[in-house]
């Protein structure tokens, strides 16, 4: 009877543990320019604000500290993965080394699975396991290969590209009389031509 149930509980369990399986990265190659030419974009940045998670996904936003690779406003937005095995946990005040590549025009995205890494002050860091050398080194490196980039400005139409205009109170009142009277005359039109 034991070996009965025991063969029953038996397809759960196989079930179960396939399903919980941990995130799944490769090994990270040594750092050098031939590795990096995955990457687009290459920065150090401290996190500013973070949006909540919503379809898997969640955009950071980051003062640049220093360019390596590729071009940045020194506030870049940064979107990454929020929920699944290899997702990322940036909270505000981190600095992190962003690899990051575009998915879309002006905005990077990075996963768990890069180099990206985040400054830790105290305790373990696994980064330095991960990437066979510690934050500083990195920054060393990353410097050496590719020397700092000057920042790109922001151009000073920017804040007006994010301003919903909307038409004020007298032409919404116009173009609700001029659809009446289109309204209007097309009912006339159709009921004349009957």
């Amino acid at each position: 009877m034991k070996k009965l149930r025991f063969f029953a509980i038996l397809p759960f369990l196989f079930l179960v543990l396939n399903s919980a399986q941990a995130c799944k990265c490769k090994e990270h190659p040594v750092l050098n320019k031939e590795n990096c030419e995955l990457y687009q974009t290459i920065l150090e940045g401290k996190a500013d604000s973070i949006t909540i998670c919503k379809d898997g996904y969640s955009t950071a936003w980051f003062s640049v500290l220093n360019l390596f690779k590729g071009e940045a406003y020194a506030s870049v937005s940064v979107r990454f993965d929020c929920s699944s095995d290899c997702q990322m946990n940036i909270m505000k005040g981190d600095t992190w080394i962003i690899y990051g590549q575009y998915y879309k025009y002006g905005q990077l995205c990075t996963d768990f699975c890069s180099r990206t890494r985040k400054l830790i002050k105290e305790g373990d860091d696994f980064y330095t396991a991960l990437n066979t050398m510690s934050y500083q080194d990195e920054l060393t490196k990353l410097e050496t290969i590719f020397g700092k980039r000057k920042i790109s400005q922001k151009p000073q139409n920017d804040k007006a590209e994010r301003i919903l205009l909307q038409p004020t109170a007298w032409w919404k009142l116009w173009l609700l009389l001029i659809s009446v009277v289109v309204m209007f005359l097309i009912n006339f039109l159709v009921k004349k031509m009957k």
